[in-house]
């Protein structure tokens, strides 16, 4: 690879796939690792950038800048708040059961509750550098849980979070940015930078790429029925990549651009409980799949994740805080 060709990789790796990491630290000083726990704080909900949330029982947590993690027991109607002491940008949340959810972040950060969100505790893992930046935490199935970040990272527990293990993806020399992570009948799909989509076979430990029809990045990728998927990135692209005739290899998936009449970065998606699904956007943009595909601005700035309540309203964070969407 020429001087030239090696220049424009890195010029356009810079202004494309890195708005998790730079963008979003951008605002915000950090400094290194000093501790392990959290305390209670009392910023404001609709004064802060979050970047995802969680629901469990109608239970969510919802995490983003400084290291702040907002918990609400009446479907956001209130919030508290503690902070993580070493203030990282949290970037992803799951719940693993109705008490213990995970945290995980910029700087290696993963953190763990046992309480609902009430105090969190460093999970140390020596896999990890202070430079990791750690960007979706999944569940995958039962006790598989799954995270992908920067340069190629992704770590595994297959004992619902109690032990990790640092996998090598595709090869030495992997460095694109993983933005998210999906199970399929034939095994788990990853999802990144550049037009990355990767799957690794059931029973199997190597991983190999996928020819994607897109080669810009990917955002996310979110489950329909029957194994087939929407993936989902930059300047309005939503991807089906389905499987036709019940085939088991993904390298004879088809893919099928869905018209969106959008330019938004998709930033997540959500599959609702009624067969439609969603889109964030910045912008304000959120994005619904049905039959057809229709768009709507909402007011906040950026649009970063959502979850489904009780009552079929959607809990949408981002910039700025976030409401109910009904």
């Amino acid at each position: 690879m020429g001087l030239d060709n090696i220049f424009l990789k890195f010029v356009g790796r810079f202004f494309t796939g890195l708005f998790f990491i730079f963008f979003i630290d951008s605002f915000f000083y950090t400094k290194e690792v000093l501790a392990s726990d959290s305390i209670s704080v009392n910023y404001k909900f609709s004064k802060t950038l979050l970047l995802d949330i969680a629901n469990n029982n109608n239970r969510l947590i919802s995490v983003g800048e400084r290291g702040l993690v907002f918990r609400s027991d009446n479907e956001g109607k209130s919030w508290k708040c503690i902070q993580i002491k070493d203030k990282p940008t949290l970037t992803s949340v799951v719940f693993l059961n109705n008490k213990t959810a995970i945290v995980v972040g910029h700087r290696g950060s993963v953190y763990r509750t046992e309480n609902s969100g009430k105090d969190f505790t460093k999970v140390s893992l020596p896999e990890l550098k202070v430079d990791d930046s750690l960007l979706r935490i999944r569940v995958v199935d039962d006790n598989h849980v799954v995270i992908v970040g920067a340069w190629g990272l992704l770590l595994e527990s297959t004992d619902n979070g109690k032990t990790w293990r640092k996998q090598q993806v595709v090869s030495p020399n992997f460095d694109w940015h993983l933005y998210d992570v999906v199970k399929s009948s034939f095994g788990l799909i990853v999802v990144g930078e550049a037009g990355t989509v990767i799957v690794r076979k059931s029973k199997e430990k190597n991983w190999e790429s996928v020819y994607s029809k897109y080669k810009g990045s990917y955002f996310g990728i979110v489950k329909d029925k029957d194994d087939s998927f929407y993936i989902y990135g930059m300047r309005g692209n939503i991807f089906e990549f389905y499987n036709p005739n019940n085939n088991h290899d993904p390298r004879k998936y088809i893919w099928r651009a869905l018209k969106t009449n959008a330019t938004t970065t998709w930033m997540s998606g959500l599959a609702l409980k009624n067969n439609s699904f969603l889109f964030f956007g910045d912008g304000g943009v959120v994005g619904k799949k049905t039959n057809l595909f229709s768009n709507k601005t909402v007011p906040l700035k950026i649009v970063n994740a959502g979850v489904e309540l009780n009552n079929g309203a959607v809990f949408i964070v981002g910039l700025n805080g976030g409401f109910s969407l009904n």
